[in-house]
């Protein structure tokens, strides 16, 4: 089972979901709750971009923090990255079977060294551009805007476990070093980069 929250609470199948997705009921800003295999309960938060494209961004971090590679690099970008395949094989699998057959494969496009790079996932992290809008990173980010949820500082904020408010990845490599990715400080700012091999907070997103 699965809960809506729009304005009160409501328990829906996830055939619901699907059908409210198909008819263009679901909202920016409401939420599904569901619990992953391992018994980790969590919320991810409707959020449409500025073409109208609808998205499920998680409302905290994992439990678990985790590396975008295991070594100090950002070269390969978020097609290459551990982080990518973390998500796409291991958290997928401990997601609901039913949420599972839903999610649709969301295609991501960075360009690196001048060269556009495409890959298609059915999770992955956020962008720079996607979370703080158009800025520096457009150029590398194309295809992004700015998701609808993300205006404020505040509504940036997220949680990770035992630790409180705390930072979490994105998934654009900083632009001036060739061993640092992107990530969103703990009170909700741009934080320009962290080491590839530094663990920090996962907060993915997927469609349907």
């Amino acid at each position: 089972m699965i809960n809506f929250i729009k304005e009160t609470v409501t328990p829906g199948e996830w055939a619901d979901l699907k059908t409210a997705v198909e008819a263009g009921e679901i909202k920016s800003r409401d939420l599904i709750h569901f619990n992953l295999k391992t018994g980790e309960e969590v919320a991810a938060r409707a959020t449409h971009d500025m073409n109208g494209n609808l998205f499920f961004v998680l409302e905290d971090c994992l439990e678990d923090e985790h590396a975008m590679n295991k070594r100090s690099t950002n070269k390969g970008g978020w097609a290459e990255s551990d982080m990518r395949k973390h998500l796409n094989k291991t958290v997928f699998n401990l997601l609901p079977d039913e949420l599972q057959a839903l999610i649709k494969p969301t295609k991501v496009v960075q360009v690196l060294d001048g060269e556009r790079v495409e890959c298609e996932d059915k999770l992955f992290l956020l962008s720079r551009t996607q979370v703080f809008g158009k800025g520096n990173y457009s150029e590398y980010e194309p295809e992004d805007t700015q998701l609808d949820i993300f205006h404020t500082e505040k509504s940036r904020v997220k949680e990770c476990a035992d630790h409180g408010t705390w930072w979490w990845w994105l998934r654009s490599p900083y632009s001036q070093s060739s061993s640092y990715f992107c990530y969103v400080y703990s009170n909700g700012s741009a934080y320009n980069y962290d080491t590839a091999y530094n663990a920090n907070g996962v907060a993915f997103g997927f469609s349907i």
